[in-house]
Formats: C-alpha cells, structure tokens, sequence
C-alpha cells in the first residue's frame, strides 16, 4: 500500500497536526502531492492553540509526506 492509498483510507478523520492553528485538523481532500484538512477546535482547553478556535473550519494545505506522518508516524 502506498501513502496515498493508506492517507485516502482515513478522509474524515481528525489528527493531530503540527501547521494548523489549533494543532488538530481533519483530513477532506488526498492529492498526489497535497493534503486538503479543516482546522478543528483544540481539545487543549486554555492553552494558546485553543485560542485560536474562532479559526476553525478554515482549509489548510500540506505536502503530503507532512500530512501522511500526521497519521502514520
């Protein structure tokens, strides 16, 4: 299986992730060489990826090497 096969495997599923604002986002698009996600809210209450919550639903993009270590690292 390759990294796209397995990333595909887990469209709509929440990770954490390093480049998003709140430090977790859902993966909504595979690409060959890009990652769509959707911020969601941080599940770390008080601290400062929780504020910026009011971020959420906001679309980020990373390469997909970035995005498969999100899942599989």
């Amino acid at each position: 299986m390759n990294q796209i096969t397995e990333l595909k495997s887990v469209i709509g599923k929440e990770a954490s992730h390093n480049y998003s604002p709140t430090l977790r986002a859902k993966l909504i698009k595979v690409g060959k060489s890009y990652c769509k996600f959707e911020v969601v809210d941080s599940p770390y209450k008080g601290s400062i990826s929780a504020s910026n919550n009011y971020l959420t639903g906001q679309i980020i993009s990373t390469p997909t090497w970035i995005s498969y270590n999100c899942f599989f690292a």
